[in-house]
């Protein structure tokens, strides 16, 4: 049980970041800029994406110690 749940949560937090990730892309490249605060902004969000994937990877071992109890 605890288990489905954080590859459930796991899932949502892929959506999630894939969606704003795209979000963010598309509004990139629609600005004729040359800012390099969008280059930061498109990285922060690739670091934050492998952070919420490392804690997901986390979660599932967690939930599968958890049923195992």
């Amino acid at each position: 049980m605890f288990t489905l749940l954080a590859i459930a949560l796991t899932g949502l937090l892929y959506w999630a970041a894939q969606k704003a990730n795209e979000q963010d892309r598309s509004m990139y490249n629609a600005d004729d800029r040359d800012d390099r605060i969008w280059h930061l902004v498109l990285h922060i969000r690739q670091d934050l994406k492998l952070i919420a994937f490392a804690l997901g990877g986390v979660m599932v071992m967690l939930g599968i110690i958890a049923d195992r109890i």
